[in-house]
């Protein structure tokens, strides 16, 4: 979080461009009818980010004739703290933990109900992120109190079932590192809980040591804050909600960049961490009786310093915004950036990012080895050179 914002638990917010109303550009190629929603979900590991960053901004999405909506929703000690006490309060069937992923659930809902005001087809939503918020929208497509909010997903970085989603934490770790917070803070009981100002309950938060067995490099934050199996919101282990065909009715994009979550192997390589992770989730996904995704690689070493496919470069061509970014791009980049939006905006049209010149994407296979190369050529390709 940056420490130059100020900090405020009332951040239930959303940003909506749409091209429905007037003044919003002739471009907008309106054909009034309902338009496509796109609900974009901002990652951070679920400690960090918001909804308002440059790269995020929605209005070169909206241009091609769609609604866009970006999420802010609680992060860190706030949005995933858990205690027993909550438990207890808490009325048969109410939620007790996962409130950040509960706040991107309300989100949805709203739009649901509301988006036609703004042009928006509530029939045709399609919930995209990145990073943990590719995590957050696997929840949100495995949690049953979903079932036809909406039919379409785009999971851009998210490690699918490996890396942090492989086994999501119990509801008795989650609630045993909230009462370690409770100790700390000296609190005994959940009035008093209640009646710690938010900047001391981060900071605290902040400090507090990872629990036993967490890796001494881990960042104690991500071990300590993250989503759990409540039994509400969260029944059971994600996989285990796909195979029993909670997501079947749902179409999926999933993709990786070239040189994110790379984790050692202990013999001396270096593993694509993500990718395996999306290759156990597409076929998991075809498993539990849901159509088989599409799938796609970007690989695109990026101008300037630290160049590489690196975790969050695909943002910027997705959303259309290079011209915020610092780095020399060039036509060819302007060019992949223009496919790769109307792949989305396709995709959350129809549930099929395929349109009018672009380049044939199919669907991939069991096992996830066809997937579309986003980068120099672009295309179709099978396998997994460099894996």
């Amino acid at each position: 979080m940056d420490p130059a914002i100020p900090l405020d638990e009332d951040c239930l917010y959303l940003n909506i461009w749409t091209p429905a109303l007037r003044g919003s550009g002739a471009d907008a190629r309106l054909t009034g009818e309902p338009l496509p929603v796109m609900v974009w979900i901002h990652g951070g590991a679920y400690q960090c980010g918001c909804a308002m960053e440059k790269e995020f901004d929605g209005t070169a999405l909206a241009r091609q004739g769609v609604v866009v909506v970006s999420v802010a929703y609680r992060l860190n000690v706030f949005g995933f703290f858990s205690h027993r006490w909550l438990q207890e309060e808490a009325e048969e069937g109410a939620p007790y933990a996962n409130f950040g992923w509960l706040d991107q659930q309300a989100a949805l809902r709203w739009v649901r109900r509301n988006i036609t005001v703004f042009g928006g087809d509530p029939t045709r939503i399609c919930v995209f992120g990145q990073s943990a918020g590719a995590a957050s929208v696997l929840a949100q497509c495995c949690a049953p109190g979903n079932a036809g909010l909406f039919s379409r997903a785009i999971m851009q970085s998210g490690a699918g079932l490996g890396y942090f989603n492989a086994t999501l934490c119990s509801l008795e770790s989650a609630q045993s590192t909230g009462a370690r917070l409770m100790r700390r803070l000296g609190v005994e009981n959940l009035d008093e809980a209640r009646g710690v100002d938010a900047q001391t309950l981060f900071e605290e938060a902040s400090q507090l040591e990872a629990p036993e067995g967490v890796d001494d490099a881990t960042w104690t934050m991500i071990a300590n804050w993250v989503p759990c199996v409540d039994g509400v919101f969260m029944p059971r282990q994600e996989r285990d909600l796909i195979l029993d065909g909670q997501t079947k009715d749902i179409d999926l994009v999933v993709g990786d960049t070239q040189d994110e979550f790379m984790v050692p192997d202990g013999q001396g390589h270096q593993v694509r961490a993500g990718r395996e992770g999306n290759r156990r989730l597409i076929a998991a996904w075809q498993l539990g009786g849901g159509r088989a995704p599409y799938y796609y690689h970007f690989d695109v070493p990026m101008p300037g310093d630290d160049a590489g496919s690196f975790h969050s470069s695909d943002l910027w061509f997705v959303f259309g915004t290079l011209g915020s970014c610092w780095r020399p791009m060039r036509g060819c980049h302007v060019e992949l950036s223009q496919c790769m939006s109307r792949y989305w905006t396709c995709f959350a049209a129809v549930g099929d990012p395929n349109g009018q010149g672009l380049v044939r994407w199919d669907r991939t296979d069991m096992h996830g080895d066809r997937f579309m190369h986003l980068g120099f050529p672009m295309g179709m390709r099978s396998g997994h050179r460099g894996a």
